[in-house]
């Protein structure tokens, strides 16, 4: 196992993401099981209309994508609708496995959700999956119409689905993404060996990303082009400290040349602003011009994400970008981006609780105070070599 040890913790660990997954046994199908000609008792050829009820943060838009592609996979020629909230959508405008995008927020009104269970009601689907846990989930799909309804047995909802399926142990100690194929090979029979994760860039986003760089000063050419994310829409929780990213970009500055973007949405601005006035040199705030459409298709043209458990993080590390993540009250186990060579940054034993999923540190917010800044650029240094060849100083930088 690849361990790092920090320079002022004996605890402070840096663990690819391999690493980390290969520690755990897959509970799923425990081998390959190929697509058979039947579903639950029905044949595949009656399927022909499928809807989706989408997660609604981005991270776990990203990690849903291999079930809808497995999904895909398992019934070509059924037809595939999938209902998202505006904040998820962009992450599957571009999804060629879904036929048909529905942006809608369900919870804004009793009204609109009666309106959007009409709508779904006339589409007539045969079968819906449920894939948040929630009882709202369930219940759009019982109020639809939809004849066959699957989703985890959870938030009392098992009596509005037809095919409940039961939360075990051993599947709350799998990655998300495992998390969310059980849930279809519960269903139907898969391929347990397809894992990959779909998030492309809407036409025309590339030149809009590219715009915004050229806006700032930055050109591809001049030398690495480095996104951090020093905030987290779950919480504050999950947020490094603002000084520690600072001196990160700092170090990616001096050390590799780099320019250092902070991303983010609107209400991670504060934190990003925080960030950039710490810090000795200039980085760009791109929270108010960057949509999460623009990320996407700016990942392309990354060498590097630094940020926390985060949705930033699982876009980047769907795009190919190599990752340093600091994990502290969420579980690396079951979120951390799904990429083998993503690095995770954490303090192993910093406190007794974590991983605590708190949104809000009630204590001393020791499992990211003892996260040094020495241990994330040890692994930034070995991550930005990935783009960039070599050890990626600044003598062995090869930019294009």
């Amino acid at each position: 196992m690849n361990v790092g040890k920090g320079l002022d913790s004996p605890r402070a660990m840096t663990e690819t993401v391999g690493c980390i997954l290969g520690r755990v046994a897959t509970t799923v199908n425990g081998g390959v099981s190929p697509p058979r000609p039947r579903v639950a008792g029905q044949d595949v050829e009656e399927l022909n209309r499928i809807f989706i009820k989408s997660v609604n943060w981005v991270g776990d838009a990203v990690l849903v994508t291999p079930t809808i592609r497995v999904l895909r996979r398992t019934l070509p020629k059924a037809e595939i609708t999938l209902l998202a909230r505006p904040a998820v959508a962009p992450a599957f405008e571009a999804n060629p496995d879904i036929d048909r995008l529905w942006v809608a927020d369900e919870t804004v009104s009793i009204g609109r959700f009666r309106e959007i269970a009409a709508r779904i009601r006339r589409e007539d689907f045969d079968v819906g999956f449920a894939l948040p846990n929630s009882f709202g989930a369930a219940l759009l799909l019982a109020l639809g119409g939809v004849r066959r309804r699957v989703g985890y047995r959870r938030d009392a909802r098992g009596w509005l689905l037809t095919d409940p399926v039961r939360v075990t142990p051993e599947i709350l100690r799998e990655h998300q993404v495992e998390y969310y194929l059980n849930l279809l090979h519960e269903f139907c029979d898969i391929d347990t060996q397809l894992r990959e994760l779909v998030v492309l860039p809407a036409p025309g986003a590339d030149e809009y990303a590219l715009r915004i760089l050229e806006r700032h000063g930055i050109r591809l050419a001049d030398g690495p082009v480095v996104a951090m994310n020093p905030g987290a829409a779950y919480g504050t929780a999950k947020r490094w400290l603002p000084e520690r990213f600072a001196a990160v970009a700092d170090d990616l500055a001096e050390r590799f040349g780099a320019r250092v973007v902070l991303v983010g949405s609107a209400g991670e601005k504060p934190v990003c602003e925080e960030v950039a006035s710490r810090a000795k040199t200039p980085l760009a705030i791109l929270n108010d011009e960057l949509t999460l459409r623009g990320f996407i298709a700016l990942c392309d043209h990354l060498h590097l994400f630094v940020g926390n458990d985060s949705g930033a993080m699982h876009i980047a590390a769907a795009r190919g970008v190599p990752v340093v993540a600091v994990f502290g009250p969420t579980d690396p186990v079951t979120t951390a981006p799904y990429h083998p060579r993503a690095a995770i940054v954490y303090e192993n034993g910093a406190c007794e609780k974590a991983p605590c999923l708190l949104r809000h540190c009630p204590e001393d917010h020791e499992c990211m105070k003892r996260v040094s800044v020495e241990s994330v650029t040890q692994a930034v240094a070995r991550q930005i070599a990935v783009r960039v060849g070599g050890s990626g100083d600044k003598a062995s930088c090869s930019c294009s």
